[in-house]
């Protein structure tokens, strides 16, 4: 390898520098350290602390754009054949950068980690499972269509023939799922690298859960619109859970037609309820304590979801379009 650095990690940031102090601490550890150097992308904000200087090789700002503009500058400005991203609220393992860099060694152009814990929360450990679910789905295939960048690495090559994160998702939300569906339009290859762990605080509330997934239903609509064929059909979505969305947009008309009959408010929700099986079993395996909420953490899920989407499609916004 040519670069001095041949792995590179690029974390943007903007302002929250108690988490970003326990990632970079995290990343000082990594059994990869002499190998990589370690990049805060400044997303506009606070300029980054003294203390935390230490921790990186390099820091580059600019103008507060969003975190697809910040990975951009940051790893524009890196040396690494091999780019690895997480983001600034993740405490990555020690080997992580060593376990991403390896699946992009045996040959991928990109490659997927995982969360391996969000909080003690129930709806931390409910978001957990779900993250369990679509992690299973991902192990059947040795090829992915999806790299989200708590957790993602890319060969140099790859990610500067993509053109990057496009830089129009101002927000956190679905810049990366429009690279993924790019880069596997042209072809690259992506897998999914089930030790690569970082650990992360989900949404500690039911209300902050259901805003963070209306936003992810929102900015899909951006995503599909370029890429209508992911519709029902990638890796990382399980079909239940498409399902339960197309079931809970229905549900206004299910409430309706109990002035009729209460058949198919009654079709519908046994229909609901053994959608949830396969969340359940994962939940039985993992948090059994946990289970008799699945209904009801799927029901929200999927309501957050279709409204989301109703949103993108619908709704007046020049943002999602």
């Amino acid at each position: 390898m040519n670069a001095p650095f041949p792995i590179s990690v690029i974390v943007p940031a903007w302002n929250d520098f108690q988490d970003l102090e326990k990632c970079l601490m995290a990343l000082s550890r990594q059994t990869a350290r002499d190998r990589m150097e370690v990049v805060v992308s400044l997303d506009g904000g606070d300029p980054l602390p003294a203390r935390l200087e230490p921790l990186t090789d390099k820091v580059v700002s600019g103008d507060h754009a969003g975190p697809a503009a910040a990975r951009n500058r940051g790893f524009r400005n890196s040396a690494g054949d091999y780019v690895l991203f997480t983001d600034s609220d993740c405490v990555p393992a020690a080997d992580w950068a060593e376990e991403m860099t390896a699946v992009l060694e045996s040959g991928a152009d990109a490659v997927k980690g995982v969360y391996t814990g969000g909080g003690r929360k129930l709806i931390q450990r409910l978001a957990q499972i779900e993250f369990l679910e679509r992690y299973s789905l991902l192990k059947r295939n040795p090829d992915v269509d999806m790299v989200d960048t708590y957790s993602a690495g890319y060969r140099r090559e790859a990610l500067e023939a993509s053109g990057g994160f496009d830089e129009s998702f101002p927000f956190p939300d679905h810049e990366d799922v429009d690279l993924s569906y790019r880069m596997a339009s042209m072809g690259f290859i992506m897998r999914f690298a089930p030790r690569a762990g970082v650990s992360h605080s989900h949404r500690d509330s039911w209300i902050a859960y259901f805003r963070m997934k209306y936003g992810r239903g929102r900015w899909r609509t951006k995503v599909l619109r370029r890429y209508p064929r992911k519709t029902g059909s990638d890796s990382y979505t399980p079909a239940c859970m498409m399902l339960q969305i197309a079931l809970c947009a229905l549900l206004p008309a299910m409430i309706l037609l109990l002035a009729v009959s209460p058949v198919p408010f009654a079709s519908w929700s046994a229909l609901f309820l053994l959608s949830t099986i396969p969340l359940a079993a994962k939940t039985l395996r993992h948090d059994p304590v946990l289970l008799p909420l699945v209904p009801l953490f799927s029901f929200w899920r999927g309501c957050a979801l279709s409204s989301g989407l109703l949103r993108g499609i619908f709704g007046p916004d020049k943002e999602a379009e």
